[in-house]
């Protein structure tokens, strides 16, 4: 069956401004190609945006809509934090803002160019949590969206998009505002929009002694652990490897 016009699932807008980009991080074996559509209402002082996301690559692409819903999570008790708005990361004027999160905890200090692996290639995986009486993030995650190693290689013929496995690669929250649920709610966020991209899993490393994050992942958020991986990070630490497995 064909995929909708884009417009057909919004029908109470009029105007729409669509534009594509290629990553320029990835090789040509996976790029992926995002599509940002935004539409404003008529009065123009709504507005909404999603994003289409498929391989480049792919001889049968599958096309998903991913819908910024942030009116609909606004009921979602779930995904929202007593005076905490959740934003999206808008471009590399934030990333200062990234590096200072997540800095404060690394056990090994990440480069320039990782940070901006992760955000130039899928910004939309991107999420701050920001107070409401402040434009300070107080808190980021940060993912990016890769074909499963076994799909790729074994079924090349197939479209991988129905294969694609979320990673969380940085998770930070300032200490003053921890134990108060954001955390988990920007894993949830990012999760979710992971699960609408097509992922079918989604998988991170801890440090083995971080028993705050294990909590997190394993008790809160339905993580189990895959594999222990020795001597992992710089500093010969160990660390497990963590799944979600998402419902098909």
């Amino acid at each position: 069956a064909r995929a909708p016009s884009p417009i057909s699932l919004f029908p109470q807008f009029s105007r729409e401004t669509m534009t594509t980009f290629t990553s320029s991080a990835a090789g040509d074996d996976d790029d992926f190609i995002i599509q940002r559509l935004s539409i404003t209402t008529d009065d123009g002082n709504d507005s909404s945006s999603k994003s289409i996301y498929h391989p480049s690559n792919s001889s049968t692409q599958q096309t998903v809509y991913i819908v910024d819903d942030e009116r609909e999570q606004q009921h979602d008790p779930d995904m929202m934090v007593p005076g905490i708005k959740f934003v999206n990361y808008k471009d590399e004027s934030q990333i200062d803002h990234v590096i200072k999160l997540v800095g404060q905890d690394l056990s090994e200090p990440y480069s320039i160019f990782t940070y901006r692996y992760f955000l130039s290639r899928f910004p939309e995986l991107c999420l701050f949590a920001v107070p409401e009486d402040s434009e300070t993030p107080i808190g980021c995650i940060v993912c990016k969206i890769d074909p499963e190693e076994d799909q790729y290689q074994y079924h090349a013929d197939a479209c991988f998009a129905e294969r694609l496995c979320g990673y969380i690669g940085m998770l930070a929250v300032e200490t003053s505002h921890r134990r108060s649920g954001i955390g988990s709610v920007l894993v949830k966020r990012a999760v979710r929009r992971m699960e609408q991209m097509g992922c079918s899993s989604i998988v991170l490393e801890t440090e083995v002694c971080n028993t705050a994050a294990m909590k997190l992942y394993e008790e809160k958020l339905g993580f189990m652990r895959e594999e222990l991986l020795v001597r992992y990070y710089l500093n010969n630490g160990d660390a497990y490897r963590l799944r979600l497995w998402l419902k098909e």
